[in-house]
C-alpha cells in the first residue's frame, strides 16, 4: 500500500515537501509518535468500511490536493493599475486539472469576476489583495462543502444498514475557549454558552 500512496501522490501532483504547501504548513506538520503513512492507511480502510467507491475516495483526495495547489498560485499587482495579474499559473493549472475546469477561464474569473450591475453583467477588475482574498474564500468554501458531503455520505451508509437512528454521525463545533491575558465580559459569555451547549450535546446525544 506504500507504493499505492506514492502513486496517489503522483496522480494528485503532490511531489514537493509538505512544507512547500502554505495552506497545510502554517503550524506543525508532524506529531510525535504519529505515523502519517499508517494514518493514511487507516483512513483509506475507514472509507472502505463506510462503502465509499474508488471514485468517491479519489475525488476527496483530489479536491484536497487541488485546494493545496490553489494556495500556491502566484499573483502580482500591475504597476499604476488597480488590476492584478497571474505571475505563475503552474499550480493553478494543477488545481484546474483536479477540479476538471478550464484553467484560463478559472484564472480569468479570479482576476476579472463577472458582477451584475443593474440589468447587465460586467467584468470587474480585482487588485492583488482582492484576488488573494478570493483564493482564500474559495478554498474555505470548497473545503467546507467537501466536509459536509463527507458527513452526509457516511450517514447514507449508516441509513442503508437498517440501524436505528441512534447510529449516525454528527459534528459539534465548539469555539471560544481561547485563553487571553485579559478575558473580556463578552469572552466570558461565549465560554459560558459553549459550556452549556457541550452539556446539552453530551446529555441528548451521548446518553
Amino acid at each position: 500500500m506504500s507504493d499505492g500512496i506514492k502513486d496517489l501522490k503522483k496522480k494528485l501532483h503532490l511531489i514537493r515537501p509538505i512544507r512547500d504547501y502554505h495552506f497545510v504548513s502554517q503550524a506543525e506538520v508532524t506529531i510525535d509518535n504519529v505515523d502519517d503513512k499508517e494514518e493514511m492507511l487507516i483512513t483509506d480502510e475507514s472509507f472502505d468500511i463506510m462503502k465509499f467507491t474508488a471514485d468517491e475516495k479519489f475525488d476527496l483526495f483530489a479536491m484536497t490536493a487541488a485546494i493545496m495547489h490553489l494556495g500556491e498560485m502566484k499573483f502580482k499587482q500591475r504597476p499604476r493599475e488597480e488590476q492584478a495579474e497571474c505571475e505563475d499559473q503552474t499550480e493553478g493549472d494543477l488545481s484546474c486539472k483536479l477540479f476538471k475546469v478550464d484553467p484560463d477561464k478559472f484564472v480569468n474569473a479570479l482576476l476579472k469576476p463577472r458582477v451584475k450591475v443593474g440589468s447587465e453583467w460586467v467584468n470587474k477588475g480585482q487588485n492583488l489583495e482582492q484576488v488573494n482574498w478570493a483564493i482564500g474564500a474559495l478554498s474555505k468554501a470548497l473545503y467546507a462543502r467537501m466536509f459536509q458531503w463527507l458527513i452526509k455520505r457516511c450517514n447514507k451508509t449508516l441509513d442503508a444498514q437498517d440501524l436505528s437512528r441512534d447510529f449516525f454521525i454528527g459534528v459539534l463545533d465548539i469555539a471560544g475557549f481561547e485563553i487571553f491575558d485579559l478575558n473580556s465580559f463578552e469572552q466570558l459569555w461565549i465560554n459560558f454558552v459553549n459550556e452549556k451547549l457541550q452539556q446539552f450535546f453530551n446529555h441528548h446525544i451521548l446518553h
